[in-house]
């Protein structure tokens, strides 16, 4: 039988954003691909500083552009292109063409809302403004400021994309939990490559995996604020196990209702960050009272 996804996700304002009055700067944003794609998920969390001050906008560009992206380019090429021009396309191109597109979007918002000098009274310039052939500086980028995670999943392959902090989770149908590469330890007093860096073309972390062999049963992706409410990888993966195990005893439905509450939960008694979660889990791999009972299109 063909591997059937299911998407899950659920974002929450982080207990200590509550108390200081700020808004959700995560974004999460699912998307189908008919045809040759089944599933493409994308996280964004936006740096919420005084400098990032339209972080949540860019985040919820960000993830609007890469789900359009990805889905284009699966509909045109899933099916057919090989495995190793899919990576090539991946690692080449496909981040140059996210962050074109991103900057797009955060011009036309510009121009639809134009900074004024409040805005910008953490910053020693006067606010940007949009002039046509004109590129923006850094600073107006830095307003919309987010890192992002994706995952796209078709029958032949699933992509891995990601640029600054946040977590993707692989989970064995057996439970053993794992990652697509190592965390990132790197960043700086809490600083992050992220889409408004002048070199984030050069850092999106890029990994193609063939499902020809056994596919993962669930990936998680999360934004920093998950992870860093349990101090130690080892804590985290557990969460990756537990999460797969009550989606295999009480189904997707129960999780679905639940994992709010977890989330303000977490971050209530852990980092106080927002906190965005995306699962993308093949029902094939679960009891069978929570499988279909035969492959349906999505």
């Amino acid at each position: 039988m063909p591997a059937i996804w299911k998407a899950l996700s659920e974002s929450v304002r982080g207990a200590t954003h509550e108390r200081d009055g700020r808004l959700n700067q995560d974004a999460v944003r699912m998307g189908q691909a008919p045809g040759a794609g089944l599933l493409v998920l994308a996280l964004a969390d936006g740096h919420g500083s005084a400098r990032s001050f339209r972080s949540d906008r860019g985040s919820a560009l960000a993830t609007e552009c890469a789900v359009r992206l990805l889905r284009t380019f699966i509909r045109r090429h899933g099916s057919a292109m090989p495995l190793s021009q899919v990576r090539r396309h991946m690692r080449r191109r496909w981040p140059k063409a996210l962050l074109e597109a991103w900057r797009r979007a955060v011009r036309a918002d510009l121009a639809r809302d134009p900074f004024s000098p409040l805005d910008f009274a953490a910053f020693p310039e006067a606010p940007p403004v949009l002039k046509p052939g004109v590129e923006l500086p850094f600073s107006a980028y830095l307003a919309y400021g987010a890192t992002l995670i994706v995952v796209a999943i078709t029958r032949r392959y699933i992509v891995y994309l990601q640029l600054g902090d946040g977590d993707i989770l692989t989970v064995r149908p057996d439970g053993v939990v794992g990652r697509p590469w190592p965390r990132e330890n790197t960043f700086f007093a809490a600083e992050t490559i992220s889409l408004c860096s002048e070199r984030a073309e050069e850092n999106f972390q890029v990994r193609v995996e063939s499902l020809r062999g056994a596919a993962p049963a669930m990936v998680l992706l999360s934004t920093d604020g998950y992870a860093n409410c349990f101090g130690e990888d080892r804590f985290f993966f557990t969460v990756g196990a537990d999460l797969f195990a009550y989606l295999r005893t009480c189904g997707p439905s129960f999780v679905e209702e639940k994992l709010e509450n977890w989330l303000r939960e977490s971050s209530r008694d852990g980092s106080g960050d927002d906190i965005t979660v995306g699962m993308a889990v093949r029902l094939n791999a679960l009891r069978p009272s929570f499988a279909p009972e035969s492959p349906t299109e999505p």
